[in-house]
Parts: structure tokens; C-alpha cells; sequence
């Protein structure tokens, strides 16, 4: 039985992807360079501190990597501050989440106070103990994030399940013995990978939450 829940951010509660995408190539574009083709496929399971290096190393920038950051920074921070929403769904599905009692916490590559922030204005920000990053504890290919967001609800990963919208994060969850749903983003472009990986999968949050019951009866090491 699931008793609680870690959830990412960006892509599975957070209409955000887009901009994380093109993070990095407007950044380098800002600054005269020209991006690579397929830049956010590269830098997309990178946590912020690791698509800096590879930034300030493989564009041979003036910039430090330290400075990088604090640029980098300042253009997540206008977007969570003034633009990023919810994606539909999210909100009803936290609610049947709370409803049967189960407990939630947030792993997310980005800056967890970011992400708690934009989460509390956009009103949901008290259904979780708290947040964890993947800048403290390493990108999601390693378990690590996710066991520290469970240590944050006190949490077994056999009684918890992670959402997510990453088949490399999805895969990680699994090894590490965590249940998964996974929802369609437009950050992953393996849906059909995805959708045989995750415990669950769902082209929306919406689904997901309709599903709830049958979610929280899942037993991750059951025949």
C-alpha cells in the first residue's frame, strides 16, 4: 500500500519545461554564442551546478561558473516569481493525495526555495513537508534526491510513490524500490519508454487523480 508521495516539479506539477529547455540556449545567445543543436537534450539531466560546467567548459565562456549561475539564476528566478503555473489537474490531484492522508514532499533539479515559493503563490504549497534539490544531493540518475525527500515525510520507498515526467528519473525511483507514475511532458520525448517503465502513466494529472484509488492500493514488490 502507498502511503506517500514524492513529487517532482518541472514537467509533473509545474508548467515549466518549455522554459528550462530554452534556458541555455537563450543564455548563450544572450551572450553572441551559438547553441549546439540538441543542447537541452544534453543538459537536461544535469542539475543546475553540472549544466553550468558543462556551459562555462564547452563554450569556453569569460564568465566563471559561480557568475554563470547568479545570470542563470536571475532568469528562473523572473520566470517562478512573475510567470510559471500549474499544470492542469495538479491541484485535484493533490487534494485526493491529502483526502486519504498521504504524506508529500517535492524532489526537484531545480532551487527548492524557488520551487517552494512559486508553489505557495500558486496556492499549494502547504501540501508538502518540504523540498529537496538535485544541487545537494546529485542529478536524479542517482537515488539520492529521492531518498532525501523521503527522510523529509519519513518515508519507506515501498510505501512511496514518486511522480514524475523523466524516464531517466523514473528509472532511478524504480531502482531505488519507489512506486511510479509518470505524466506526459514535453520534456520527454520517449513517451512509449516512459509509459513501460512507470508503475502508472497518464497523459494528464487529471487522469492520475481519477485513478487515485487504484494507485494507493499498488504494492511495489508484489508477484
Amino acid at each position: 500500500m502507498i502511503k506517500f508521495a514524492i513529487f517532482d516539479l518541472d514537467g509533473t506539477l509545474l508548467d515549466s519545461s518549455e522554459m528550462w529547455q530554452t534556458l541555455g540556449t537563450r543564455y548563450l545567445t544572450e551572450l553572441g554564442k551559438t547553441p549546439e543543436d540538441g543542447l537541452a537534450d544534453k543538459i537536461n539531466e544535469l542539475s543546475l551546478p553540472e549544466g553550468t560546467r558543462y556551459l562555462h567548459e564547452h563554450y569556453v565562456l569569460s564568465y566563471s561558473p559561480e557568475e554563470i549561475v547568479r545570470h542563470l539564476t536571475r532568469m528562473i528566478e523572473r520566470f517562478y516569481t512573475n510567470e510559471v503555473r500549474l499544470k492542469d489537474g495538479a491541484a485535484k490531484l493533490l487534494a485526493a493525495l491529502r483526502a486519504r492522508c498521504v504524506h508529500m514532499s517535492v524532489a526537484t533539479a531545480g532551487d527548492e526555495r524557488l520551487g517552494e515559493s512559486a508553489l505557495a503563490r500558486l496556492g499549494i504549497g502547504d501540501f508538502f513537508a518540504g523540498a529537496v534539490s538535485c544541487s545537494n544531493y546529485g542529478s536524479k540518475n542517482s537515488p539520492d534526491v529521492f531518498l532525501a525527500a523521503a527522510d523529509l515525510i519519513y518515508a519507506l520507498p515501498e510505501e512511496t510513490i514518486v511522480f514524475e515526467d523523466s524516464l531517466f528519473a523514473v528509472r532511478t525511483a524504480q531502482k531505488a524500490g519507489f512506486a511510479t507514475a509518470a505524466v506526459k511532458d514535453i520534456s520527454e520525448s520517449d513517451q512509449e519508454g516512459l509509459k513501460r517503465a512507470s508503475d502508472f502513466y497518464a497523459e494528464s494529472l487529471e487522469e492520475l487523480a481519477a485513478n487515485i484509488g487504484e494507485i494507493l492500493r499498488f504494492e511495489r514488490n508484489a508477484p
